[in-house]
């Protein structure tokens, strides 16, 4: 049996972040995955912009993968009010999650050992964690769980327990050449909130070669009032996407994969005895835009310093320090918008009449600016906008 300092379980975003910066300090670490890279990752694959300040040495590596830079944001309310935003500058970062995941996979590989199996078994012992996979078992100091929503790791720690069906979206998409399904502007990104009055969203992401198209709805609220085949809900979308004229040819089912997502911030513990939880294993995903990616690689990379410091507990500190913030504010907005149409609708329309707040809307939405931020220019550009809408109110009233 291999014995190692540290093992991470999935080499996704999260694990291959932590795994780059352990092998590159000399850790003795282990990279854990159920699949052979390249492989395939149901995933909406849009990033904010600011991945690239968190994490510089992005820049130069994205040269060898195809990268589609969005400055151009669409918004649709319910009841069909529309917030068209173009920033001077990218806002989103569109890859394809088989050629972003292999991209990371391969900074870390030179460092680390690693090894392809789906984990069976996580056993934490006083002393050590041994991990069973189908290819064999392996023994390190401590274990950072980034292998996904249905994380093994969290539920053998005991990080995660109970009914999950109210914490997570169920997001169904296709990733299909844009020879078969393209939209007009590849620099626009669509956003539809509460699609087809349903508690959900829609969105349109194009890639540089292929087109992302998706619908997302609670896990709870899908079981209980849509259950039935996926693909149907997906090919509604789609089909209401061509009657808008945003999108054109024909929907692959071939390209069709649904999948969970976290919706409802980090678990009330990422940490316990020899083991961190990072991504969506931990639950961070901002619960508004169900963005991962860029959350996964600063939990990852956090993970790994506590790792090395050997302060676990560190670790929560650290991440609420940088990203718990607007990851528990994203889960209050998601509330508070997402279960009435109107508010939406009201947030949406006042936007499209008012240049500063689409501007912050659209900036917010797309991580270009924190929820700190966010708040402090709503207060300072919205309220007076507010107060003259209401006062027009009176007036013709």
């Amino acid at each position: 049996m291999k014995t190692f300092d540290v093992i991470i379980a999935g080499a996704g975003p999260a694990g291959a972040t932590a795994a780059k910066l352990l092998g590159e300090a000399g850790v003795s670490t282990l990279l854990l995955d159920k699949s052979a890279f390249p492989r395939d990752k149901p995933c909406g694959g849009g990033i904010s912009t600011r991945v690239l300040e968190r994490f510089p040495y992005l820049r130069p590596a994205l040269a060898n993968i195809p990268t589609n830079w969005v400055n151009k944001v669409h918004f649709e309310s319910p009841s069909g009010f529309v917030v068209d935003y173009q920033s001077a500058d990218p806002l989103y970062l569109m890859i394809r999650r088989c050629e972003f995941d292999h991209l990371l996979f391969a900074l870390a590989r030179p460092h680390v050992e690693t090894a392809c199996g789906l984990v069976r078994k996580v056993a934490v012992h006083p002393d050590h964690v041994r991990v069973t996979t189908e290819s064999g078992e392996y023994q390190a100091s401590m274990i950072i769980g980034c292998d996904g929503a249905n994380s093994v790791v969290a539920r053998a720690s005991g990080l995660r327990t109970g009914n999950v069906q109210s914490h997570y979206a169920i997001d169904m998409m296709e990733e299909t050449p844009q020879q078969e399904l393209r939209t007009a502007e590849r620099d626009r990104m669509y956003i539809y909130y509460r699609i087809r009055s349903h508690y959900g969203y829609g969105y349109v992401f194009p890639k540089t070669d292929h087109l992302n198209v998706g619908v997302g709805f609670k896990l709870d609220y899908y079981l209980a009032n849509l259950r039935g085949e996926h693909y149907s809900h997906h090919r509604a979308f789609v089909e209401a996407m061509q009657l808008k004229h945003v999108l054109e040819g024909q929907s692959n089912r071939a390209n069709f994969r649904a999948f969970p997502l976290p919706i409802s911030g980090p678990l009330s513990r990422t940490y316990g005895d020899r083991v961190l939880l990072a991504g969506d294993a931990g639950g961070f995903v901002n619960a508004l835009t169900a963005e991962g990616i860029y959350y996964a690689m600063v939990s990852g990379e956090l993970a790994a310093r506590a790792a090395m410091q050997g302060q676990l507990s560190g670790y929560e500190r650290a991440w609420k320090q940088e990203i718990g913030d607007e990851l528990a504010h994203s889960v209050r907005l998601q509330k508070l918008l997402l279960a009435d149409p109107k508010r939406i609708d009201r947030i949406v329309r006042a936007a499209s009449r008012h240049a500063p707040l689409a501007e912050i809307l659209a900036r917010y939405a797309t991580g270009a600016i924190t929820h700190a931020r966010f708040r402090s220019s709503m207060i300072r550009r919205a309220l007076p906008i507010y107060v003259r809408e209401k006062a027009r109110q009176v007036f013709h009233a």
